[in-house]
């Protein structure tokens, strides 16, 4: 393959011999940089610093060129991993050129900009079927020109998986995350189930990245197995759409979205009608926002963002039992949110966070976030305002963390309400290598506190909080949590899955005013192991066992887990649309 696209680059232009020269050089350099396995040290690099030499210069020229399966991000492969890789090729369609192409925001004729190239190279590592790229810089002597050489190396896209409940409950996926090379992405779910009337449930979607190169996210999804947007505790049926336009860059100057839903709860248990939640509401939802200073000198990263919101959550039929009268989830639910953000952000390039060796793009910097609105709630008509500050830090070893402060309340008679404050951060050290071994540690811990709780759900503690563990009918008003984890990132592989056992330990504790033991306290101590093969398009295999010295009722237990399709991967975005305090 990679002669091929050795002999493509020579076929380019058989008359401009210096074009095809640094376009060689170029895509040589570019496989050098992807693969990586060959170093000692974790890369640990900002994403602009190998730009920097060229700012000012006129892009000349850029160039695509992807790269096939047989190449590995982790250098020299076995043979059964290089043959899988040319059976791989067979099944799968590249990344077409003009796809690569409606992803850059770079263009000819302009001066270079090292922090905007920076953020496209993360832009196109953000999609979800490209696993690795590289923008590769180079001069054109004699000139105040440079030539631009996008070299990308695509995910396996098609996928399956097999899941639900053997033999009574069976789950079956397929999906392909890049139809065509042309960045679309269907799944088709199919579920057979004894239990159920009718038996057969199905679910697909349809999604296009950046359509017709806006950079607007487009998605369609319908499903009979409660996969979509629900609210409820029954079995939903749903259909959706969405077209979402994020703000890809500081240099950029709208973002927006609008999302529209129906759901509607089908009795495919066979539940008497008594206890059948009959209800049917759509949900619909509009943003926009414009990013002041997006024209700033080059350095100067530091942007506001003024956004506008209104969502609108509304019931068509309600439930007939009274038990749920007051319960949010089932009640109309709208507002308005208008948003004003100060933000910095950039970003260095690392590995062995959450992925398997390939590059990881971490963020730092700040996001201060100051929201107003005016919300309507089960019959209460109140306004909001909310704050939160998100700051981001890391150090030249590789070490990283990010620290969160949150506060909300609602206004009503003249005092607050329902309001929540949340506080805490998570701390990453640098990859320590010891030989092949990679070892990466982690530490995290948050207090969260309600007042004057109205419509607000109680705290709660769920297995993202502790494995095992599921705390959700406790009037707690505050809750503290910690966390620990250690994994050690091995070279081993059989057939390009890699193996990274880990450790954790959890503790949390929910304060309950109205409990005869106002203190609950829980703790988990977790072994296990993840697993991925970079080169596919489904995520992260996670076996887990979990032992609980005291849960809810005071016994102690030994939780597994099993998850599958697990979505690590830690990028950012700049700015989010308005939206309410999310605090369990």
């Amino acid at each position: 393959m990679l002669i091929g696209v050795r002999e493509n680059l020579f076929a380019q232009d058989e008359n401009d011999t210096s074009k095809v020269s640094i376009t060689k050089k170029a895509l040589d350099k570019g496989m050098d940089l992807i693969t990586r396995s060959n170093r000692d040290s974790v890369l640990v690099e900002k994403a602009e610093v190998k730009f920097l030499p060229y700012e000012g210069l006129i892009i000349r020229n850029i160039t695509v060129e992807n790269l096939g399966f047989e190449f590995s991000i982790y250098g020299k492969q076995k043979p059964i991993v290089k043959k899988v890789g040319r059976i791989a090729n067979k099944l799968h369609t590249n990344t077409r050129e003009k796809t690569i192409r409606q992803h850059l925001f770079i263009k000819e004729n302009q001066r270079l900009n090292p922090y905007k190239l920076g953020d496209n190279e993360r832009f196109l590592r953000d999609q979800p079927f490209i696993l690795e790229s590289r923008i590769v810089a180079t001069a054109v002597a004699g000139t105040d020109s440079v030539d631009l050489a996008v070299i990308t190396r695509d995910i396996f896209s098609i996928g399956g998986s097999v899941g639900g409940s053997f033999p009574s409950a069976p789950l079956f996926k397929l999906y392909d995350a890049n139809v065509d090379g042309r960045a679309q992405g269907f799944e088709f779910d199919i579920l057979f189930d004894t239990d159920r009337t009718p038996k057969t449930g199905v679910a697909f979607s349809y999604t296009k990245s950046s359509v017709m190169g806006s950079f607007a996210d487009l998605a369609f999804y319908y499903t009979q197995l409660n996969t979509g947007l629900s609210l409820g505790d029954e079995i939903e049926y749903a259909t959706g759409i969405s077209l979402e336009r994020p703000l890809i860059s500081p240099y950029s100057k709208v973002a927006g979205g609008a999302g529209w839903s129906q759901n509607w709860s089908k009795n495919v248990k066979n539940r008497p009608d008594s206890a059948f939640l009959d209800y049917k509401y759509n949900v619909s939802n509009f943003w926009v926002g414009y990013n002041f200073g997006s024209a700033k000198t080059l350095q100067n990263r530091r942007r506001e963002f003024v956004a506008l919101r209104i969502y609108d959550g509304y019931f068509i039929n309600y439930p007939d039992q009274e038990e749920v009268a007051y319960d949010r989830r089932y009640n109309n639910g709208s507002g308005v949110l208008a948003e004003f953000t100060l933000y910095q952000q950039d970003f260095f390039k690392t590995q062995y966070v959450y992925g398997f060796g390939r590059t990881e793009d971490i963020p730092f910097g700040y996001n201060l976030t100051t929201t107003l609105g005016y919300t309507k709630t089960m019959g209460f008509e109140r306004p909001y305002a909310g704050i939160n500050l998100n700051y981001k830090g890391a150090s030249k070893s590789g070490s990283f963390y990010e620290l969160i402060f949150k506060a909300a309340s609602y206004f009503r008679n003249g005092t607050y309400e329902d309001g929540a404050i949340q506080t805490g951060g998570t701390f990453y050290t640098q990859a320590f290598s010891i030989g092949k071994y990679k070892i990466r540690n982690s530490a995290s811990g948050f207090y969260t506190q309600l007042f004057d709780k109205v419509t607000n759900d109680w705290l709660t503690i769920r297995g993202n909080t502790i494995p095992g563990i599921r705390i959700i009918e406790v009037d707690a008003i505050q809750r503290i949590s910690l966390g620990f984890e250690s994994s050690l990132f091995t070279p081993w592989s059989l057939v390009g899955f890699r193996i990274a056992p880990f450790s954790s330990f959890y503790w949390a504790k929910l304060k309950c005013a109205s409990c005869i033991n106002k203190n609950q306290n829980f703790t988990g101590i977790s072994l296990g192991a993840r697993i991925r093969n970079e080169n596919l398009i489904f995520g992260t295999i996670e076996i887990k066992g979990t032992f609980i010295p005291n849960d809810d009722e005071g016994n102690s237990k030994f939780a597994f887990s099993f998850r599958k399709n697990l979505r690590f991967r830690k990028s950012d975005v700049f700015v989010f649309a308005p939206d309410l305090i999310n605090y369990n």
